[in-house]
């Protein structure tokens, strides 16, 4: 059914302009809705002419201008996210350590609370001095008060720590609303950021070789500058070995660095999500014999070095990881849910090992060897192509 470009206009200015994404201007659904009716998503055929080469290439140019943009407020977010939940570690320690401090003040309050008991001091302090609620205990101080003048500071050091065990708690509550907002958030630009990156995509087949030359696209490869590299085994990601700077595939933003994760021989652990380009949203891990150049909530480009690769006992592997940092995507369920044990190559790190390939970088030993699990649907296939 064919539905007037006005409709669609409107339709697509409506989608982009709800919730966070008020950024992404009405130029843009309006130049979308143009797309879509250049390339045949709607409307009878050959209802509107292609664009010509030209025209191709100044629409790319606007869809990539709004994707940079979209990009750099999604890094934004992910950095807020990153420091919350730094800080929601923070404050869980910090509940920890106040609460054995409540508990231990508890029993010595409540030791003092049974002899002015036994001596007909107050009615029934117990109850109160017992309860795990530290709101109640400050909402009832009046009993408190009627024990010895003599044990007043040991009753206001327990005071005390209740009222700031409760801060750390109410904090802590607000911490978690506010990173489910900014989840919330994330997924609705993530969503148009795919959408302006598939409309790019349809784009660039009308582009002149030429223009495709000189275009370029958001990746580098990662491994451009080691010495002495030198390709191992694809397992849940892709193994080297050698020693020099490793940069970030693409645009994106830090969300884990660290030098002594146990989970990884050498204890490099080093995430990253992608802001930009064909891979937008997923996460790159690079981790093992490597000590991390930058910090959880940094923004990186494809000339940021992330890390420094070392000779050691076990290289580097680098690959695709869970969404949410916690370890190789292989090991997810929907990617075979495969670990350290294999069995290898893991179809997942093949996948990784095909988009290094296509910036550069020698082929894993094992390539061509048949994979285990599966590459879950979100991934692409075709990273040559994906990359023209």
């Amino acid at each position: 059914m064919h539905i007037p470009l006005a409709v669609r206009m409107a339709m697509i200015s409506r989608k982009l302009k709800t919730g966070w994404l008020t950024t992404v201007s009405l130029a843009t659904a309006v130049l979308l809705a143009a797309l879509f009716t250049s390339i045949g998503l709607g409307g009878p055929a050959g209802a509107t002419p292609p664009p010509t080469a030209a025209q191709a290439q100044k629409m790319l140019a606007q869809i990539n201008e709004e994707a940079t943009k979209l990009g750099q407020q999604y890094a934004s977010v992910v950095q807020q996210l990153v420091n919350a939940r730094q800080w929601q570690e923070v404050l869980k320690k910090q509940t920890a350590v106040y609460g054995a401090a409540v508990d231990a003040m508890r029993q010595q309050v409540a030791k003092l609370a049974v002899a002015a008991y036994e001596q007909g001091g107050i009615g029934s302090p117990l109850a109160l001095l017992l309860t795990a609620s530290p709101q109640r205990l400050l909402n009832e101080t009046s009993i408190l008060n009627e024990l010895s003048a003599a044990d007043a500071v040991q009753i206001r050091q327990y005071l005390n720590a209740n009222r700031t065990l409760l801060t750390a708690e109410r904090m802590t509550i607000s911490i978690r609303a506010r990173i489910l907002r900014l989840k919330q958030g994330l997924g609705k630009r993530l969503a148009v950021l795919i959408s302006l990156n598939r409309k790019e995509g349809n784009l660039l087949p009308r582009l002149t070789l030429e223009q495709l030359a000189t275009s370029g696209h958001p990746y580098l490869s990662p491994l451009r500058d080691v010495s002495g590299l030198s390709p191992e085994r694809v397992d849940m990601g892709v193994d080297f070995a050698g020693d020099g700077p490793v940069y970030a595939i693409g645009a994106g933003v830090v969300t884990n660095a660290t030098a002594d994760n146990g989970g990884w021989p050498g204890g490099g652990w080093i995430t990253y999500q992608l802001t930009d380009g064909p891979a937008v949203g997923e996460v790159v891990y690079l981790a093992e014999d490597v000590i991390p150049a930058v910090t959880a909530g940094q923004t990186v480009t494809p000339h940021t070095v992330i890390g420094h690769m070392y000779r050691g006992n076990d290289g580097i592997e680098t690959g695709w990881a869970m969404l949410d940092s916690a370890s190789s995507e292989s090991e997810l369920p929907e990617a075979g849910g495969i670990g350290g044990p294999g069995p290898f190559p893991t179809a997942i790190g093949m996948n990784f090992d095909d988009l290094l390939r296509a910036l550069g970088v020698p082929a894993g030993s094992n390539f061509g060897e048949s994979t285990s699990g599966v590459v879950p649907s979100r991934y692409q296939i075709d990273w040559a192509k994906a990359l023209r």
